[in-house]
């Protein structure tokens, strides 16, 4: 996570607290539309998980993105009007 505000963020890493956050706060933030980033080792971890409750989540290719200089992942599911969400 201090990589990510490093590279993405001008804010003060001492200014911070960054703390571990678990499935279901971030499943809470999904219902209500909000976006996470993940890195690979993250995005490992986050995916069964997401899939056991049912959202439609991706295989990532981190090995392109990382080789096109993305290493992050940035997930956020959206209603659509038939109900599903999708990513």
């Amino acid at each position: 996570m201090c990589e990510y505000v490093r590279e993405f963020t001008n804010y003060i890493l001492d200014e911070l607290t960054i703390r571990k956050t678990r499935f279901g706060e971030i499943l809470d933030g999904v219902i209500i539309g909000s976006a996470y980033a993940f890195d690979e080792q993250a995005y490992s971890r986050f995916l069964p998980l997401a899939r056991a409750v049912g959202l439609s989540a991706a295989e990532a290719d981190f090995e392109t993105a990382c080789a096109e200089g993305r290493r992050f992942l940035c997930v956020r599911y959206v209603q659509t009007s038939k109900g599903q969400p999708v990513t």
